[in-house]
């Protein structure tokens, strides 16, 4: 930013996108959460199997990038979905340090649930924001992700 800029004061916390991103989530735990404790799962065991639903077998890797996770929060939650019999993981064929994760045909059933309660929550986002501005929405959004994942935090 040069001298010409002027940077903007951040406005209260309940008005930043950063806490409105905050509470969009958690108001979607809260709507999902009694289906996800009936399937054992939580919000993202649900979000990763749906990626396995959309996309078929993935490395751990692939799972890690598309869900912005830790490895170690990824790994974690994929066992917990193999105990709960809903993934399994195998060696990669061309690498057998590779780790493919796949549904079982128990978790296809369940992450077709997840998808379905997913679209639910799709539809009404869409009444909620309104077709005229989704596309604005949708794209303001990949570009703070983007910036996010490049962000480095500097503390002085």
């Amino acid at each position: 930013m040069n001298e010409n800029d002027t940077m903007l004061s951040p406005p209260p916390l309940m008005e930043r996108i950063s806490f409105l991103t905050h509470r969009l989530n958690a108001q979607m735990a809260r709507v999902c959460n009694p289906y996800f404790q009936t399937w054992g799962v939580d919000l993202i065991m649900s979000r990763m199997m749906v990626v396995l639903l959309e996309n078929g077998p993935l490395p751990a890797g692939d799972i890690v990038k598309i869900m912005a996770l830790p490895q170690s929060t990824i790994s974690h939650q994929i066992k917990r979905l193999e105990n709960l019999g809903y993934v399994e993981r195998e060696q990669g064929k061309q690498d057998s340090r590779v780790r493919i994760v796949s549904l079982t045909s128990k978790g296809r059933d369940v992450a077709l649930q997840a998808n379905k309660l997913s679209e639910q929550v799709f539809d009404l986002l869409m009444d909620s924001i309104g077709e005229e501005d989704i596309e604005t929405v949708r794209a303001a959004l990949k570009r703070a992700d983007r910036a996010l994942h490049s962000f480095k935090l500097t503390v002085d």
